[in-house]
């Protein structure tokens, strides 16, 4: 009996460091959750070898269709166009945007209360700027 419990207090204690090792499923959003945690005003610091420093500014809202405009603002005039393409899949967020003469594809997808995401920009059929952020509502 003396053996059984040994053997039984071993086989539970290598159990525990296994069990602590499995992940722990990340909990899924509602539809109504991800909208309300998408909609609002998103920030982030802006530093480019190609513009002044400045801030990006992104607006998410939804009335009956999903709009977005979004802002490099700096103390230059850096024109934008508007938000084109916009889809939003779950917790993913795509669009395409001009932005000074390039096109600039974006994806983010929402992680833990921020936007994370890249930006590639072309102009002329070649890569001129790509770009990772992370986005916090303001």
């Amino acid at each position: 009996m003396r053996r059984f419990l040994a053997v039984a207090a071993l086989l539970a204690a290598t159990a525990l460091p296994a069990a602590a090792q499995t992940p722990t499923p990340k909990p899924s959003l509602t539809a109504a959750s991800v909208e309300k945690a998408l909609i609002g005003t998103w920030e982030c610091p802006y530093q480019s070898e190609q513009a002044p420093p400045g801030l990006l500014r992104l607006v998410i809202e939804k009335d009956t269709a999903w709009k977005a405009t979004l802002g490099v603002i700096t103390d230059q005039d850096i024109p934008a166009g508007e938000v084109q393409e916009l889809k939003v899949d779950g917790e993913h967020i795509s669009w395409v945007q001009e932005i000074m003469g390039m096109t600039c594809r974006t994806s983010a997808t929402l992680e833990a209360g921020s936007l994370k995401g890249d930006t590639s920009c072309e102009q002329g059929g070649a890569v001129a700027i790509t770009a990772g952020f992370v986005l916090l509502k303001k």
